[in-house]
């Protein structure tokens, strides 16, 4: 329960952030963070079993939650990301919203929405810092570049 109130809240906050970016260049985006999101989610948890959400032995649809929940944190990164700012300004950005998704997947393991095989947080800091590094250059790619 404590877990779908945090992903309502966040979807609250993203629902009502004014808009930085165009609509295409965050759904170019987040579209491409889901598909790259839900292939690694598999391919770890299908063939390694480092980490699973949920229960381990039946499909959970709490899992459509979780991703609701990825997309309005995307939505909140995404829209406010430096895109205009120089490296080390971009570099700070992406290290600090990596940090803040680690705390949020340890909140998700305290949970028990997320679960641990071989897997370690310090994995998931490196995976998150180049998955934000991959998704900045998808949001560059996509962005308006006319003037405003």
């Amino acid at each position: 329960m404590l877990f779908i109130v945090t992903v309502i809240l966040v979807l609250l906050v993203a629902l009502k952030m004014p808009r930085k970016r165009t609509r295409h260049e965050l759904l170019a985006t987040i579209q491409f963070a889901l598909l790259m999101n839900f292939v690694t989610d598999m391919y770890l948890d299908l063939r390694y079993k480092l980490y699973w959400y949920f229960d381990k032995e039946q499909i959970e649809w709490l899992y459509l939650i979780v991703a609701l929940g990825e997309v309005a944190v995307l939505l909140i990164i995404f829209n406010y990301f430096p895109l205009r700012s120089n490296t080390i300004k971009k570099f700070l950005y992406i290290l600090g919203w990596t940090c803040i998704l680690v705390l949020l997947e340890l909140y998700a393991v305290y949970i028990r929405v997320l679960h641990y095989g071989e897997w370690k947080i310090i994995y998931s800091a490196g995976v998150y810092f180049i998955s934000m590094c991959i998704l900045y250059f998808v949001l560059d790619y996509t962005a308006d570049k006319r003037e405003t």
